[in-house]
């Protein structure tokens, strides 16, 4: 069964048996180190001339299983295609471990403007230090990204989420791969809002995806996790696994566990998240407290046809802006009772933060209003419940508002 070519259901629901042959659900292997049946088997091992788990630091089966799944689902469309990835402790470490392993001191950096609230926080507190170059412009556009690139002349990445948190714009993929490519920088990009389920990246010819796994890939809410995935084998298997290694950014046996068996409903749930999120967005729009609402699904968002193009779906998570600003949104937060008031998203069940008070409270207010981040914009990520509830409850929350 391992050596057979699996379509993307199937390889989120079966696990490779050769971790467990004896076990029909891969265990929990709570193990810090590995043992050897002899002098000469360690040896071997630690000359690398033979592989097998050393620490728990640097790779346990629980981690590797579901690393090879992921690495199948985001290249199933290009199986000759030769990529590597590696789970991390959290997606912030992913994401950390790109930079730390891409970027050296005199490099530039060019992120989307309108990201994830701690990957601003991250590029400003502890990239910049580094005598690196942090630029933010909107992708909207590719031309002022071109002008950049040609007047820093020492930029080598460039940095995506599409979809953005928690703006919901999106950009494409493509061009910007074909652009960095021509000047000799790399692409990457977020993919944990649509993942590969819904967007898969290297289609589009970028370098490096990143996940937050603890998000939709996990599903429930109950486990940390981010994942970094690449095209250059030989750079991901020796800088980039060196930075997880030396960092102990390693996922947790029991965390890489739930993360697989979250992936098993993966495809069920992003259905349920679309078609939730599809409705709720269509009541959102029409609501007298709502200026407007942001969900790719909408043909009023200005990049309904462009994530068409990219997506086979158009996600679970749409953002809203209260008429009211920030006080309104403050109030929502205060009266929503279905909804989960939490900073996360991507779980079963439908969750609602506000992000100028909380993920994007540490943003400079500037950056954060330049990049479309209002005081009365309310994120929402839709679960997989009755709609009607969300719904409902939405209706009765706006009553005070």
């Amino acid at each position: 069964m391992d050596k057979m070519r699996k379509k993307f259901d199937s390889i989120c629901v079966k696990d490779s048996s050769k971790y467990a042959p004896f076990s029909h659900t891969p265990p929990i292997f709570a193990s810090s180190t590995f043992i050897y049946e002899s002098p000469e088997k360690a040896i071997e091992v630690f000359k690398g001339n033979e592989k097998a788990f050393i620490y728990g630091r640097w790779s346990h089966p629980n981690v590797e299983l579901v690393e090879e799944k992921l690495e199948a689902l985001e290249s199933i469309d290009y199986p000759d295609l030769k990529v590597k990835g590696f789970l991390f402790s959290t997606g912030m470490a992913a994401i950390a471990a790109l930079f730390h392993s891409v970027l050296k001191p005199g490099d530039t950096i060019i992120a989307q403007a309108s990201i994830y609230g701690s990957t601003v926080e991250l590029l400003n507190a502890l990239i910049k230090p580094l005598g690196i170059e942090v630029m933010f412009i909107d992708f909207d556009d590719i031309a002022p990204v071109e002008s950049s690139i040609k007047a820093s002349k020492n930029v080598r990445l460039l940095y995506a989420e599409t979809p953005s948190n928690p703006t919901l714009s999106c950009c494409d993929l493509r061009a910007l791969s074909d652009l960095a490519h021509r000047y000799g920088a790399q692409m990457s990009v977020d993919n944990t809002f649509a993942t590969p389920c819904l967007q898969r990246p290297f289609n589009f010819g970028v370098d490096f995806i990143v996940h937050s796994t603890t998000k939709f890939l996990n599903g429930h809410g109950n486990a940390l996790g981010g994942f970094l995935i690449g095209k250059d084998v030989a750079f991901m298997t020796s800088a980039v696994w060196l930075q997880r290694k030396l960092n102990g950014a390693m996922l947790s046996p029991f965390d890489a566990w739930l993360l697989n068996n979250g992936l098993k409903t993966l495809s069920l749930r992003m259905d349920k998240h679309c078609s939730n999120a599809m409705q709720v967005a269509n009541f959102l729009e029409q609501h007298v407290a709502v200026s407007k609402c942001n969900y790719l699904g909408l043909r009023s968002s200005a990049y309904h046809e462009l994530s068409k193009q990219q997506m086979t779906g158009f996600g679970g998570v749409l953002s809203f802006v209260l008429k009211d600003g920030m006080e309104a949104g403050i109030r929502l937060m205060k009266n929503v009772q279905f909804c989960t008031l939490t900073a996360s998203l991507g779980t079963a069940d439908t969750l609602i933060q506000h992000p100028a008070s909380m993920t994007h409270s540490n943003m400079p207010k500037a950056q954060r209003e330049a990049s479309g981040i209002s005081d009365g914009m309310i994120r929402l990520s839709v679960g997989i419940e009755n709609v009607e509830d969300i719904i409902d409850d939405l209706a009765q929350a706006f009553h005070s508002v």
